[in-house]
Order: C-alpha cells, then sequence, then structure tokens
C-alpha cells in the first residue's frame, strides 16, 4: 500500500479541526437564538383562549409567540414598522393586527403589511374573541370599537374622540373577555366595572361590588393613566385587575406592599385584595390552573397561587 503523504495527513487535520470548530460556533449560535418567555419575556402579553401569549422581542423586533408547554411556537417579523407597538392580536390566520401611534396595521405571518387602518386615537388595550377584535381607545371618555379580522368596524360604544382630542393624562381602559363573551371595562379611579355586550356594543350593566364585611368597594388613588391590567381565570367567574399598593386608599396601605389583586367575584358581588409579593412594575399577563402569571420588568415570568 502507497504511503499517505505528511502534507495531506496535516491539511486533512487542520480542514477537520476548522470544520469542528465552525459546527460548534453553529451549535452555540443555534443556541443562543432560542427564545423563552419564562426567563427573557419583558412585554405586554394577554392569555389567548388556548393559554398561548404573544409577547413583543425588541431585540430581534419580533412578535413571538409561545406557550408554557410548547415553547415559542411562532414568531412574526414587525420590523418594518416605523413606531414600537402598543398592543396587538393574532387573528385565525396567524396574521398579527398591530396598533402603533394612531394607526392598526395587519401585518402576515412574513412582516408583510396587508393593510393599515388609521384609528380615532392610541390604543389603551385591546381583547378579542374567534370573530374580530375589540379596542379600548386613550381618550378622554370610554370609547371603544369592535372590528373584524378584515379591519371593518362593528360597532362602537362611548363618544367617539375627535381628531387631535387626545387624554391628559392618558388613560388606558383595560377590557377583557367575560367567559359569556361580553366586554368588561374599567374606567378612571373605579373598581367596578361596566359590561358591555359583545355582539352588540350596548352597555348591560355595572357591578356593584362590596368588600367581604359588606362595605363599599372603595375608589383607587393617585394617578390612573396606566390602569393595571384585568385577567379572567377561565370557567370560575372570577376576574383580577392589578392594582399597584399606592392606589389604595390610606386604610388599606398599611396592610400590603408592591402589587396587589382585586379578586372580584361575579356571583357574589365580592371583591377581596390579594397580595403578590411582587413589586409593582410587575405585569399581569393571565392566569392558569391556579396561578396568576406576570412579567417581570428585568425579563422572564412569575407565578403567584391564587385562590
Amino acid at each position: 500500500m502507497n504511503d499517505i503523504p505528511e502534507e495531506f495527513v496535516r491539511n486533512s487535520c487542520i480542514r477537520l479541526s476548522l470544520l469542528a470548530t465552525l459546527i460548534g460556533f453553529s451549535s452555540l449560535a443555534l443556541f443562543a437564538q432560542t427564545w423563552d418567555a419564562a426567563s427573557q419575556a419583558r412585554s405586554w402579553a394577554k392569555q389567548d383562549k388556548d393559554d398561548s401569549f404573544t409577547f413583543y422581542d425588541p431585540a430581534a423586533k419580533l412578535l413571538r409567540t409561545w406557550m408554557r408547554d410548547g415553547g415559542v411556537i411562532g414568531n412574526i417579523p414587525i420590523g418594518k414598522l416605523d413606531e414600537a407597538p402598543d398592543r396587538w392580536v393574532l387573528d385565525p390566520r396567524n396574521n398579527a393586527w398591530v396598533a402603533h401611534g394612531t394607526t392598526f396595521s395587519q401585518m402576515d405571518r412574513t412582516g408583510r403589511t396587508i393593510l393599515n387602518v388609521k384609528l380615532p386615537a392610541e390604543v389603551g388595550d385591546v381583547c378579542w374573541d374567534a370573530k374580530g377584535f375589540v379596542v379600548s381607545y386613550r381618550s378622554r371618555e370610554p370609547y371603544l370599537e369592535k372590528r373584524d379580522f378584515k379591519g371593518d368596524l362593528v360597532w362602537s360604544f362611548g363618544a367617539k374622540p375627535a381628531k387631535g382630542d387626545g387624554s391628559t393624562p392618558p388613560n388606558r381602559r383595560p377590557i377583557l373577555l367575560d367567559d359569556s363573551g361580553n366586554v368588561l371595562i374599567a374606567d378612571s379611579h373605579a373598581l367596578n366595572l361596566s359590561i358591555i355586550d359583545g355582539n352588540t356594543g350596548k352597555k348591560l350593566s355595572e357591578t356593584n361590588l362590596h368588600l367581604a364585611e359588606g362595605k363599599p368597594v372603595p375608589s383607587l388613588e393617585g394617578s390612573v393613566a396606566e390602569r393595571g391590567p384585568l385577567a379572567i381565570w377561565p370557567g370560575k367567574g372570577i376576574i383580577f385587575a392589578a392594582v399597584k399598593t399606592s392606589q389604595l386608599p390610606a386604610a388599606l396601605k398599611a396592610e400590603f406592599q408592591g402589587l396587589v389583586l382585586a379578586r372580584i367575584e361575579f356571583a357574589q358581588s365580592r371583591l377581596e385584595f390579594l397580595s403578590t409579593g411582587l413589586d409593582e412594575a410587575h405585569l399581569l399577563i393571565g392566569v392558569m390552573e391556579s396561578d396568576a402569571i406576570f412579567v417581570n420588568p428585568r425579563g422572564g415570568l412569575m407565578l403567584v397561587k391564587i385562590k
């Protein structure tokens, strides 16, 4: 058998060494590209019916849809937008409706803009069902619109803000769909919620909540420019509202620190305040099983047991 030249052996070893290095770098790059909400989420999100959440990843300029048991199940690039997103909704075809400034942009899964819809004011909050999404606007008076997934108006509630008639300070007015498909809206300093028919946009009623000892629910104090989100405990008839201790009446401030949950039990029209052990910067995004889920401002998710 002919001897293999020493130079060939040396060059082959070098090529194999370089190949191993490149493979190692590729593996590290793939590992670095993984994203997990449990440790990295920082943005607003809202729990969907399938218990998924869609977060905004500003570093990658992606909307990332994530499930606790499945990890990231979809990404939509939104880097073509001129502004950072305020709120967003995914439609049944996994297109994204992204609110930015006074525009709602429909974007497909590749990040291509399909449609732009001009809005009467900036978006404060959104919720959705299988037929469309409801928008709560940042305006002086409560104003809601429901739009189908083509962007067409289905119904509106309240006085539409005039052009340039912004809210000072901007009131987000968080909204939520209850188990019956009606829209719940929180407004101003009140912890009582208005109930809007999800099909027609007509106001049905308003809660008349009381504390466990029968006392009426107190109003919040301080600024309501950034009211905390609402979250539903599915199938339980219970709504949670995130409240900062600094917003509680003086008589209650001594009992709590940081972020508090207002637990609203519809059947008994009863409200109870629950401590979370979290600071006020945490953001309520949903409820799964017996845990309220919060986004940690430093990145990641926090779970708090509820009752």
